[in-house]
């Protein structure tokens, strides 16, 4: 197996990073425009669902010991959780003027997010972590159709807030199918879209993009009464739909014929963006007169995306540079020395 870089994938990661960044930049005020915010935040949220189907494609299924692989792994993401939370928890009690709860906060990080509700995302990156192992055994000795049986039950349960219109369902832990839902599915679902690149045709893929795009529209001309959340979030069967299409555009569709070393770098900080961007969007951009006075709402909003990335990226750019690097955003630039 080539150790070639894949752009491609690289590429995914940082539109997923983008789309992260673009939907917690509006600004809650009296300007907010609501149809703006809720268009930003549906159009983004297949952001979750690509980072993990990257994560699927490079990790699946893993190579060696699974012991090794979870010591590597968690290696990677343990000393950035851990200093994030403890970052955030310290951002509340300066900036937010709160010590409420505080010690429960510092205690409660090895089973919880704390500190803001971005790290949610770590932890539920080290549970998919923990079940690559026995995914992998499977994946070994598997077939494409198998595998297509076990995504098309997985999509299923991204359909429940539809079936809830029609059908009494069970979602719970006694659910049929509550071991074969979450994001687990994603992470399969990058492997399997790397693995066989031309599985879905895009004489399918379109319709469904089209119908995932108008569906939240529809849903409001229609006055349908759907819970908006479930209906139109991470785990609906519209985002899963749209970032396939992401995935299947940037991976099927765009040829780099360099090695994009430049891609790469910014790759491999997206972690560190997506753990930073928080602070210097909401502590530092979102407080400054300059971007507070700018008059027009989706001007400012584009203004606090673009500010939020470049400032993320250099901050993470000079953190790659010191001791100790990897312990805060998982990745350190290697000296040419």
């Amino acid at each position: 197996m080539s150790n070639q870089r894949n752009i491609n994938l690289d590429i995914t990661r940082i539109v997923a990073c983008l789309m992260v960044i673009t939907m917690h930049a509006p600004i809650p005020n009296e300007n907010a425009i609501g149809i703006f915010n809720a268009a930003l935040s549906y159009y983004t949220a297949p952001c979750i669902g690509l980072f993990l189907m990257v994560s699927g494609a490079l990790l699946l299924p893993i190579k060696g010991n699974g012991i090794e692989f979870l010591k590597k792994r968690f290696a990677k993401i343990a000393g950035p959780t851990v200093f994030w939370s403890i970052f955030y928890i310290a951002c509340k009690y300066f900036f937010e003027d709160t010590s409420e709860g505080i010690a429960k906060s510092f205690l409660s990080i090895p089973f919880s997010p704390q500190g803001h509700g971005v790290m949610w995302f770590m932890y539920t990156l080290a549970g998919l972590y923990l079940i690559a192992p026995i995914i992998s055994a499977w994946l070994e000795r598997t077939s494409k159709k198998e595998i297509e049986i076990y995504l098309s039950i997985w999509l299923i349960t991204t359909c429940y807030p539809i079936l809830e219109l029609f059908f009494t369902t069970q979602t719970g832990e006694t659910s049929i199918l509550y071991y074969l839902s979450g994001f687990a599915g994603y992470f399969l679902l990058g492997y399997y879209l790397k693995k066989y690149p031309k599985a879905i045709s895009h004489t399918v893929l379109l319709p469904a993009i089209i119908i995932a795009t108008c569906a939240p529209i529809i849903c409001k001309l229609l006055r349908f009464e759907v819970n908006m959340y479930e209906m139109f979030w991470y785990l609906s069967i519209f985002v899963v739909v749209m970032a396939i299409g992401w995935f299947y555009l940037i991976n099927n569709k765009i040829q780099i014929h360099k090695r994009g070393g430049t891609i790469a770098l910014v790759s491999n900080l997206s972690f560190g963006i997506y753990l930073t961007h928080i602070f210097v969007m909401r502590y530092v951009l979102w407080k400054l007169d300059i971007i507070q006075n700018i008059n027009s709402y989706i001007v400012q909003t584009i203004i606090v995306i673009i500010a939020t990335f470049i400032g993320s990226l250099i901050l993470c750019y000079v953190i790659a540079r010191l001791p100790f690097a990897q312990y805060i955003i998982g990745y350190k630039i290697k000296s040419n020395k």
